[in-house]
């Protein structure tokens, strides 16, 4: 009777394990999603810190991230898609923003470099700010 209560306790232990699911090949590579977020994030912060009013930054968000994944070739919903499988699995989200994280810290490091060097930093185009800092 014991042997049966073990096998049945080995099994739906077993049974209660994560499976490892395969990442399906349609999703945008890791690299190129990392590149995007961290895009996503710097555009973020920006309009943070020059907008007041939370629906002009969202309007002004949701242009600058159309325009981010124009830059990178890449379609809204094959986006949407790979944000959506990261966000079903934690865990491989947690090890893609370690890899932004440090994409972010290594661009930080370069900006504050250039700034030393008496170089310019180099700006990215913010023609929507721009334009919203002159209406307001």
């Amino acid at each position: 009777m014991k042997r049966i209560l073990y096998l049945l306790s080995f099994v739906a232990l077993a049974g209660c394990g994560q499976k490892i699911e395969k990442r399906p090949a349609d999703l945008l590579p890791e690299q190129k999603m990392v590149q995007i977020l961290a895009d996503v994030h710097i555009a973020e912060a920006r309009i943070e810190t020059n907008v007041l009013y939370p629906d002009t930054a969202l309007m002004i968000f949701n242009k600058e991230q159309k325009q981010i994944l124009e830059a990178h070739g890449v379609e809204e919903e094959d986006f949407r898609k790979t944000y959506r499988y990261y966000l079903t699995h934690v865990e491989q989200m947690d090890k893609l923003y370690e890899v932004i994280l440090d994409t972010l810290s290594v661009r930080e490091a370069r900006l504050r470099a250039s700034d030393t060097t008496g170089a310019a930093p180099p700006q990215p185009p913010v023609p929507i700010l721009e334009g919203m800092k002159q209406a307001y």
